[in-house]
């Protein structure tokens, strides 16, 4: 199944600075027609090749999954805490 920009616009926005600029090296991989502005960087979705859509997709899935992982992994630590504090979870 092909990746589609529409798909991936959603989920880019619930990206951070940090890994949009992630997004923007994988773009620049691909093609150097963007155009930078005081607001952001703007690319066509139309000239993107299906693999850039591809990796893109597969670093998203990565950071959507290592938030996740961190998220279970403060939960735990923050039900550590409260039993070595109080001896109760």
């Amino acid at each position: 199944m092909s990746v589609t920009a529409e798909k991936l616009l959603p989920l880019l926005e619930k990206l951070e600075q940090n890994e949009h600029e992630q997004i923007f090296k994988i773009v620049r991989k691909y093609t150097s027609d963007f155009t930078r502005s005081d607001t952001g960087v703007y690319i066509s979705s139309k000239n993107l090749p299906q693999e850039c859509l591809e990796e893109m997709e597969r670093y998203i899935t990565f950071c959507f999954d290592q938030r996740t992982l961190l998220d279970a992994r403060d939960a735990d630590r923050s039900k550590y805490e409260k039993l070595a504090k109080t001896g109760k979870v």
